[in-house]
């Protein structure tokens, strides 16, 4: 059909929205202007893989075979480059043009300008409507207003245009219900979010059917043909069909919203009316002349959706069931090779040196680049599915760092580098102090933050001060270092001692000390103080050192601090040939036939003796031998005859007996009864001081001298 063309110019929107048709016969027209002298549109696409075959005659190259496809279906992806390579090596041509009015995936220009270079040429969209301006290919009227109708309804949807179909749809199709789902899909099974995912091509594959209206007698309804076997006689049976009947009775056409879409016809419309007129009169068990069809009616079943999706970078499939709302997808991650151009683009472009070194790692769904320049290391993580930057790390070599710092500072010494996750500090010796420097490892730029006193001059200003206040003399700077990069720390010697200073590295005020002087140091000052010393053991503490001497009667425990300013007596005490003399003549004067049976050292001296008529303990002052407390106490054989002697003279008993005699030590007193010829005579002594405390005495014979002597008994136990 002829159609009239207006002065128009072209556009990318305008070629992706004309079918394949109209492109091949416009593209045929534009080789004839391009100088091809035979160009043929090939009958049988599916069977050949290409479109057109042309050829012309190049004056430097000679003969040329071209051979062309249109890719309709969205975006042409590297997989789509490869199939069409290979069809051009079977028909043996120079070359191939590969027509995607949608455009190529990055992955598809990237393969076919490292493997196809000068062997596929891609057209897209843009590259096709400047060819059709340049050489005078006007679109038609006609394409024009479809494109401009298609673009309103379209509004929103990336890559898919509104198709018009020629029968309305049985039931509803949403575009966007399908994105929805498929996109729901799609998250909750890689780690991919919702803004990252578009549609860049959608083909819907519909299903032809017929809604058959009929009586037979006083019977009518309409019926759906399906298929041969797939046809439901009443639909008014069914409420959600009834509706969806009603509803495409109403219509003559249904939009909806594609790349492209695909009819399969089930059967031919003669078909359907027969299988129905088959199916009606088995069901109502008449003949199939009682029944009349009153109209038929084509719609359309939308059966499935090919979804082509972009992923971020990515690129996926997706196959929906639309009956039963089942969705297939896969998504493969991006090739290692799209990785690592990225990273080569984002750390050149940042450190403008060239990438020395690099390699891949995956890390769960995350794909790691890492790699070198001269300067810099770097560490580039994306994810795998999406190609989305997730994080960037370009850090500094310590090379890098030593030569900055040694061309910054030609003769500088590096104390101390502190490294953070950007940032580095350093403390830098030079001539003039110790400079602090922050580096910016992200990029090599660094400033002074601040500058330190040398430290050979601080320690030349606190020398002295430490010198006259403590006993070291002497002192000599061994090392320094710079802590949190504002302090500085000196250690210095002698044979006195050591001494660490920490002092303000801005002005360098003292601000903490120790001192420790040596072993034979505080010898020597104790020596000062307490003249000379017979040293028999020296323990060294924390802080301190104890020296235990020797004079002629004591064991003395001298402490001195280890800076030497406290020096103090902690212990002394006699030792113990000395307490052995003291406590010798001490048991004497109790009883002159007592004797020492043990000697310990507690808190103070303990002294245990015992005798015929005493024994106890004595407490001696630990340093003095001063007696501090006398525990005597009568021993049992002179308690007994203490009380014989005092029964004998009192009562005239000359033959008496102990029946019993019962010690209670921690009480401190003794219970005796004695057996006379006439009565039992009972006595509680106390064994500290010999007195008898109570006696009593009962009849050996008598009426009452029973009942007296129980209740004795009870008292002297």
């Amino acid at each position: 059909m002829k159609c009239m063309v207006i002065s128009m110019g072209w556009s990318r929107d305008l070629v992706v929205v004309a079918s394949r048709e109209f492109l091949t016969g416009a593209i045929i027209e534009l080789l004839k202007r391009m100088g091809f002298k035979e160009q043929e549109r090939v009958l049988k696409r599916g069977e050949w893989g290409i479109d057109i075959v042309a050829i012309r005659d190049d004056p430097i190259s000679g003969t040329e075979k071209v051979v062309m496809l249109i890719h309709s279906k969205g975006l042409a992806t590297s997989k789509d480059v490869n199939v069409f390579a290979d069809v051009i090596e079977k028909h043996k041509a120079d070359r191939g043009i590969l027509v995607s009015p949608a455009g190529f995936t990055k992955d598809a220009r990237l393969l076919i300008s490292r493997e196809y270079r000068g062997r596929i040429v891609p057209w897209d969209g843009d590259r096709l409507a400047t060819l059709f301006q340049n050489y005078g290919i006007e679109p038609t009227e006609e394409l024009i207003e479809r494109a401009k109708e298609l673009k309103k309804a379209s509004s929103g949807r990336k890559g898919l245009v509104s198709i018009e179909l020629d029968a309305p749809l049985l039931f509803d199709f949403s575009t966007d219900v399908l994105k929805r789902r498929v996109i729901d899909h799609v998250t909750s099974a890689y780690p991919v979010k919702a803004e990252e995912i578009e549609i860049s091509g959608l083909r819907l594959v519909l299903s032809s059917a017929y809604i058959v209206s009929w009586s037979a007698g006083d019977q009518k309804d309409r019926a759906v043909v399906f298929s041969k076997d797939s046809i439901i006689l009443r639909s008014s049976s069914d409420e959600k069909l009834k509706s969806a009947v009603r509803k495409a009775m109403l219509n003559d056409s249904s939009i909806v919203v594609a790349s492209e879409k695909e009819t399969e016809v089930v059967l031919s419309p003669s078909e359907a009316v027969l299988f129905f007129k088959g199916k009606a009169s088995q069901e109502l068990n008449i003949p199939e002349l009682k029944i009349k069809v009153l109209d038929r009616k084509k719609v359309y079943v939308p059966k499935e959706a090919y979804l082509e999706l972009e992923v971020g970078d990515n690129r996926g499939r997706a196959r929906v069931d639309l009956r039963r709302w089942k969705i297939e997808f896969s998504l493969d991650p991006l090739p290692d090779e799209y990785f690592l151009s990225a990273a080569r683009e984002l750390v050149e472009g940042r450190v403008g040196e060239k990438i020395t070194s690099m390699e891949v790692r995956v890390d769960g769904w995350k794909i790691k680049v890492l790699g070198k320049t001269k300067r810099f290391n770097f560490e580039v993580s994306f994810n795998k599915f999406t190609g989305k930057l997730l994080g960037t790390d370009v850090l500094m070599n310590e090379e890098a760092i030593k030569d900055l710092f040694k061309k910054a500072y030609p003769r500088g010494k590096i104390i101390e580098m502190e490294r953070g996750r950007k940032v580095l500090v350093a403390d830098i010796e030079t001539s003039k102090g110790i400079i602090v420097v922050e580096l910016d490892l992200t990029n090599a730029e660094y400033r002074e933050i601040r500058k330190l006193v040398p430290p050979k001059k601080a320690f030349k200003a606190i020398k002295p001060l430490i010198e006259e206040n403590f006993p070291v003399k002497g002192l000599k700077l061994k090392s320094y270092a710079v802590k949190d990069h504002k302090f500085i720390e000196l250690e210095a010697e002698s044979r006195d001692g050591k001494v660490r200073v920490k002092v303000d590295g801005l002005s360098g005020d003292v601000l903490d000390y120790v001192v420790e002087i040596t072993q034979e140091r505080a010898r020597e000052l104790l020596t000062e103080k307490y003249g000379e010393l017979k040293v028999v053991k020296v323990e060294e503490g924390e802080v301190e050192y104890v020296f235990t001497v020797d004079d002629e009667q004591h064991h003395v425990k001298l402490l001195i601090s280890k800076d030497g300013r406290l020096i103090r007596e902690i212990d002394r005490v006699l030792k113990r040939e000395v307490v052995e003399e003291i406590a010798e003549k001490l048991v004497k004067e109790i009883e002159e036939e007592a004797s020492i049976k043990a000697i310990s050292l507690n808190q103070n001296w303990e002294v245990e003796f015992s005798g015929s008529k005493y024994v106890g303990t004595l407490v001696l002052e630990r340093a003095s031998g001063e007696v501090l407390e006398k525990r005597v106490r009568h021993t049992e054989m002179a308690v007994k005859e203490s009380f014989i002697g005092h029964i004998q003279k009192k009562y005239g008993e000359k033959d008496l007996q102990i029946e019993r005699l019962t010690h209670y030590e921690e009480e401190g007193y003794i219970v005796i009864k004695l057996a006379g010829a006439e009565n039992y005579y009972y006595g509680k002594i106390d064994t500290k001081s010999g007195k008898i405390l109570s006696e009593d005495y009962v009849p050996i014979k008598g009426i009452g001298s029973k009942i007296k002597r129980m209740q004795l008994e009870g008292k002297y136990r």
